[in-house]
């Protein structure tokens, strides 16, 4: 559909005229006044362009604009034409009242721009948004609940939702790529700093950034939303009743038509949380840590390349700090700088790293090779590979959970070289997301047979559905 086939032909005409600052805070007004009241008179609107408008129209000049004289005579016939122009363009309609009084209304189409408007030149990040939390939320709620109306709704909220975060992290990365952009027009360190810590750091990381690590963290809740729809769309019966409420709901125009659209959407959920991991948070991760470098290159460059006294300063008193004997250094620049040596006793004040040494090439000693260190090789290779390899130390584990599926360090039996190294293995092994078990090291040590191992806590996995 053409665009303008929904919004007037010269509903922008207004933002590309000369005066387009002043049509641009007219809308803003109107935004307010959408948002204070639902009947908008238009004296309200009228008395709100005055007051906050008043210095912009008393300075306006309106070159070109179809004005009257009699409008342009004083501030209030100014903000009538305000209200004219932004009338006939189509920014707003007209209604009259059952008390004869004109009250203007907002179309669809003009409340969506002012609201985009509102949003730019605010400039303040979103905070609080939870929609991962509240997809998962929304589900459990609905499996909790055994009217199926709730169901069918939670599945089309669980797919705004998930498109509504797939717009965020597409927002975040490219906004990235616009701090870069940004950075390469500065010029100055205060200027660079600035814009990493308040505005990156602010509108990027924590407002987006760190609540997808830590609240609305997507490994966290993938499993339980995915689970949760799995069970629904596995359930036949089930199915056919979520069909028929959005059938009910007017989701689509027959039964088929609206089992197809829930099943589809369900796997859309289901596998976009299965990729969203890889395919934007890695991929913003990167990002941020490019720029992170970016950034830090900017700042050596810029620093680096400062010659004026402040840049010489530093060049100098980096070249001071680096040498231990600044004494004869200190006396050829006191001229200059009354600059004093301190020194300061610390834990490493009587330790120097040790210096290396350049090697000397010697005659080469020649080893006799009796074969054998290659068999003892051999043997040692072999032996790791079939006593020592994953399937063994998982079979070992297995083996101390026995049916209760947990165990304790004192179940382990430390009876030889064998289980001491099957106990450190089985540590290392269940760090692993692969791993069949887990692996919690509690406070103390356990002692048995000289052996001696942390206190270890030993769980089996749950097998997810």
């Amino acid at each position: 559909m053409n665009l303008f086939d929904r919004v007037p032909d010269e509903l922008f005409s207004v933002l590309a005229s000369p005066n387009r600052v002043l049509y641009a805070d007219a809308l803003d007004v109107l935004y307010d006044a959408y948002r204070e009241s639902l009947k908008i008179p238009e004296d309200t609107f009228y008395s709100m362009l005055r007051s906050k408008l008043e210095q912009q129209l008393a300075d306006a000049t309106f070159e070109g604009e179809d004005i009257d004289e009699e409008e342009l005579r004083d501030i209030s016939g100014r903000a009538r034409f305000l209200i004219r122009k932004l009338y006939s363009k189509g920014w707003f309609e007209k209604e009259r009242g059952e008390d004869f009084d004109e009250y203007i209304t907002v179309p669809s189409y003009s409340s969506t721009l002012l609201e985009v408007f509102h949003q730019l030149r605010d400039n303040s990040p979103v905070r609080g948004y939870s929609y991962v939390f509240g997809t998962y939320s929304a589900l459990k709620v609905a499996a909790d609940s055994e009217n199926i109306y709730d169901k069918m709704a939670a599945i089309y909220s669980a797919y705004d939702n998930t498109q509504a975060l797939i717009n965020v992290l597409q927002m975040v990365y490219h906004n990235i790529k616009h701090f870069f952009q940004l950075q390469i027009k500065m010029q100055e360190v205060n200027e660079v700093l600035t814009s990493h810590f308040d505005d990156f750091g602010q509108n990027v990381v924590e407002a987006y950034i760190r609540p997808l690590k830590i609240k609305d963290s997507v490994p966290k809740y993938r499993i339980p939303i995915q689970t949760i729809l799995t069970s629904w769309i596995q359930d036949e019966k089930l199915l056919i009743e979520l069909s028929n409420a959005a059938l009910q709901d007017r989701r689509g125009s027959t039964l088929e038509e609206c089992r197809q659209d829930l099943m589809g959407k369900v796997f859309w959920v289901k596998d976009r949380y299965d990729s969203i991991q890889h395919d934007y948070l890695d991929e913003i991760d990167r990002q941020v840590r490019r720029y992170t470098r970016a950034t830090t290159q900017k700042l050596e460059n810029l620093t680096n390349r400062d010659y004026s006294v402040r840049g010489n300063l530093n060049y100098l008193l980096s070249a001071l700090g680096r040498n231990r004997h600044a004494a004869e250094l200190v006396e050829q620049i006191q001229p200059a700088f009354q600059l004093y040596e301190q020194s300061f006793l610390s834990e490493k004040s009587l330790w120097y790293r040790k210096r290396p040494v350049k090697r000397v090439k010697t005659t080469s000693v020649l080893i006799e090779d009796t074969g054998l260190d290659a068999e003892a090789e051999i043997q040692a290779a072999e032996l790791i590979r079939t006593e020592y390899n994953r399937s063994a130390v998982a079979a070992c584990v297995e083996e101390w959970l026995g049916d209760r599926g947990i165990c304790y360090s004192k179940d382990i039996g430390l009876l030889n070289d064998k289980s001491y190294i099957m106990s450190m293995l089985a540590v290392l092994t269940g760090r692993d997301s692969d791993a069949g078990y887990l692996v919690e090291e509690l406070e103390g040590n356990f002692t048995e047979n000289e052996y001696t191992i942390p206190q270890l806590r030993i769980v089996r996995k749950e097998k997810s559905k």
